[in-house]
């Protein structure tokens, strides 16, 4: 016995899941042109893009002359409007109260005051380049280039060392609180496990549990931020170096340094994705 209903012709089938697809592919596109327009919406997200299309120009380039050459520098120059407070922001972290150990507080005015001469002397350089200087306009663009690059040494260097301090402070949290151990966490003397995060679904209810989930979370992010600020900072010192010739890197390795760093400032930069809109449904 046969009943009234016709299966779908296959013709309609594919139409259907083509337009699906569409969408689908529509969509997608959309949310990623919202996370760019989200991302750009900063000078300094707008900075570190320009930063790495004119590394990857000089790696393409080799700093041989020609058109890839001349579109590095032409960049380079683009990005100096996006970072015209950068020296304000710099003297005024300089100007902050300081760690109360001396090395510390040391380290913090010298990354200060070694960006904020980065910055001042970079936008120099870019007053000769634009004529400002008047006669001898090379020879001091030269001095101000050097001097903006022995700044940006010093202040990643300081950074490292901060960084450096600032990873074995949490690492000597972790060993405290016996993050990531598996019985090797504190003992109480009865021998009982002192440690949050090893067998601590025991005895814990919802609430305890769930401060010891935001606890976890913090030491992660924060863990996150101290090592993409040890690879910056390392990049950073060996790259100031390089352009001052003190490390020999041809200016291809120079390009693909820089393009790393600026490919890491941006990874550390980008908003979360935006989720899909409620009742959407992959398709198989």
């Amino acid at each position: 016995m046969t009943t009234g209903r016709k299966a779908p012709a296959p013709g309609a089938t594919r139409a259907t899941t083509r337009a699906t697809t569409r969408e689908d592919a529509l969509d997608r596109a959309l949310r990623a042109l919202a996370l760019a327009k989200s991302f750009l919406s900063s000078y300094d997200a707008r900075d570190k893009t320009l930063a790495f299309a004119q590394y990857a120009t000089l790696c393409a380039s080799n700093g041989a002359p020609g058109k890839l050459t001349s579109a590095s520098a032409s960049i380079g120059m683009s990005r100096k409007p996006f970072r015209i407070v950068k020296p304000l922001e710099s003297a005024a972290t300089a100007a902050r109260k300081r760690a109360s150990d001396a090395p510390t507080s040391a380290a913090e005015t010298i990354r200060a005051l070694g960006m904020t001469c980065y910055f001042a002397f970079d936008h120099l350089v870019w007053a000769c380049a634009s004529g400002a200087c008047g006669t001898g306009k090379e020879d001091a663009r030269g001095r101000f280039q050097r001097l903006s690059y022995w700044g940006w040494f010093f202040g990643s260097a300081s950074g490292l060392f901060l960084d450096t301090n600032e990873l074995n402070a949490l690492l000597d949290v972790m060993r405290e609180k016996g993050f990531g151990e598996d019985g090797n966490a504190p003992k109480t003397r009865d021998g009982e496990n002192t440690s949050p995060f090893v067998d601590a679904d025991e005895d814990l209810d919802a609430d305890e549990r769930e401060a010891r989930e935001r606890e976890v979370e913090a030491l992660r992010k924060r863990a996150r931020k101290v090592f993409v600020g040890l690879i910056t900072n390392s990049a950073q010192a060996i790259l100031a170096l390089a352009l001052l010739e003190k490390v020999k890197m041809s200016k291809r390795k120079i390009g693909a340094l820089g393009m790393f760093l600026s490919a890491v400032n941006i990874a550390s930069m980008l908003p979360a994705p935006a989720a899909e809109a409620p009742g959407k449904t992959k398709t198989a």
